[in-house]
């Protein structure tokens, strides 16, 4: 995986002119056909780099974090932000969101957030006791945004990142 990958989506995001709010409503995955092999890539890249022992351990955990949402329904009122991946629950945060705990997961463990919006993308970081998450919906172009993932962990060598494309 391009490790550059986020510069030229910055250039793209300086260029686009494009508000963060036009980020409301239903998208729709773009080059499908490549996605999983995008992720294997990511996963395999940071795998390479752990201990052989551990690296098949390791492949199944991180395959689990790189789920392909086919659509995402994105919606922003005038005190919190919500996102749904599929058909999944739709997970909610407050825009005033600075590290408060906004919900727990499936094992009970706290996760915090932060909410930090830019011109044209909405930031998402989830912590916990396991790690980082960031997520980013950036819109590109009109009707287009990229969303990036970044995964951090003490027990990672090397954040695990991904980017995929989807079209209003």
């Amino acid at each position: 995986m391009n490790k550059f990958i986020g510069i030229g989506v910055v250039a793209m995001m300086l260029s686009s002119g494009v508000q963060a709010s036009n980020l409301d409503g239903k998208w729709i995955l773009q080059d499908a056909d490549n996605t999983q092999t995008k992720l294997d890539e990511a996963v395999e890249n940071v795998a390479q780099e752990m201990n052989f022992f551990i690296r098949a351990l390791a492949r199944p955990v991180l395959k689990k974090q790189t789920q392909v949402c086919q659509q995402w329904l994105l919606s922003q009122t005038e005190n919190q932000f919500q996102w749904q991946c599929d058909s999944e629950e739709t997970d909610t945060i407050p825009l005033s969101a600075n590290g408060q705990v906004i919900k727990k997961d499936e094992e009970g463990v706290e996760i915090s957030g932060t909410y930090q919006e830019t011109e044209n993308s909405v930031v998402v970081v989830l912590e916990s006791e396991r790690g980082t998450r960031t997520n980013t919906w950036q819109s590109v172009r009109e009707n287009e945004l990229i969303y990036i993932v970044k995964l951090e962990s003490e027990k990672l060598p090397t954040p695990l990142t991904w980017s995929l494309t989807y079209k209003k």
